[in-house]
């Protein structure tokens, strides 16, 4: 199936995808990890997305953060080099609020070489300026809902030898960090909920250093607290944008990461995190792992051989 899909790809100018689940804030980032399996290297979405904030007046300019998932783009003075895979990921709500509708994007990729992807909330996604939805256009490939693209991504991960653990996530990315904590230490999770009470101890996942960010300081040498409730209430969104979790599961993880960051100096701590037990260990396990094998050993690889982290 999942060639079917890489397939259409290849052919189109434009790509469309529809993910109605979750409303119109939330669960919306959860397919930019498959973009990126499917060849994606390029993304926008609304930047209050990025944001620890509740409305783009409140934090205008902020600090930005975000999974390891590529590069980001705004808008507004958009450059695009020939040949690049793009996915935009927006709903029918922001592309009638933004000053930057996509349809500037949709004409030059039928212009020029390269694929762009758009993820929708509805099948019957209209851009602002346009006649008809974007999947009756005769330049647009759609290939269904984001359910169908994740369980041809899963199948995939299936004939490696791999397994995808959380029930109850289709975030590719946040399932990876599951897997590999799997691999790591033997370990089975099966909730989103369960990957984040392990997260303070696994400093050798990506999703790790990406708390790292989130709680480092410029005020004192490496993490701290979240300060305020509002910016921890809007931490939690941040996380619903991501995962599918209600707006009181997530405030509930924000806060409890808050507290363990407060509570223990080496959470979180790049300099803490570098000299961990746990990190060393996790390292040496790349020689279990066949790079040239299959794409999700590469990957795997890859994350336990960074030079970032």
């Amino acid at each position: 199936m999942i060639e079917l899909f890489l397939d259409q790809m290849e052919r189109a100018d434009v790509v469309h995808i529809y993910d109605p689940k979750g409303s119109v804030h939330d669960w919306k980032l959860r397919s930019q990890p498959a973009l990126q399996y499917l060849g994606v290297t390029d993304f926008t979405y609304p930047t209050s997305w990025r944001q620890l904030k509740h409305t783009w007046e409140y934090d205008k300019g902020g600090k930005q953060y975000e999974f390891p998932l590529g590069t980001y783009h705004v808008l507004g003075g958009l450059e695009i080099e020939p040949g690049t895979k793009f996915g935009v990921i927006t709903t029918s709500y922001y592309e009638h609020q933004t000053q930057y509708p996509i349809t500037e994007i949709i004409d030059r990729y039928t212009t020029m070489e390269g694929v762009l992807v758009v993820v929708s909330d509805k099948k019957k996604f209209k851009p602002t300026v346009g006649e008809r939805p974007l999947y009756q256009e005769p330049f647009v490939e759609t290939l269904g809902r984001y359910d169908e693209v994740y369980a041809a991504i899963k199948e995939e991960y299936t004939a490696a030898g791999w397994n995808l653990p959380l029930f109850d996530t289709k975030n590719l990315f946040v399932q990876d960090n599951a897997a590999l904590y799997t691999f790591v230490t033997g370990d089975e999770l099966n909730r989103t909920e369960d990957l984040f009470e392990v997260l303070p101890e696994t400093p050798y996942l990506p999703l790790y250093w990406t708390m790292v960010e989130i709680f480092d300081s410029p005020d004192v040498q490496g993490s701290a607290p979240l300060e305020t409730d509002e910016t921890i209430k809007a931490f939690g969104g941040w996380l619903r944008r991501r995962i599918e979790w209600d707006k009181s599961n997530a405030l509930r993880i924000a806060r409890d990461l808050n507290r363990k960051v407060s509570n223990e100096v080496g959470t979180f701590n790049r300099s803490y995190a570098r000299r961990s037990v746990a990190f060393q260990e996790a390292r040496s396990r790349q020689t279990d792992l066949n790079p040239t094998e299959n794409h999700v050993d590469k990957k795997y690889h890859a994350w336990l051989t960074s030079k970032q982290q």
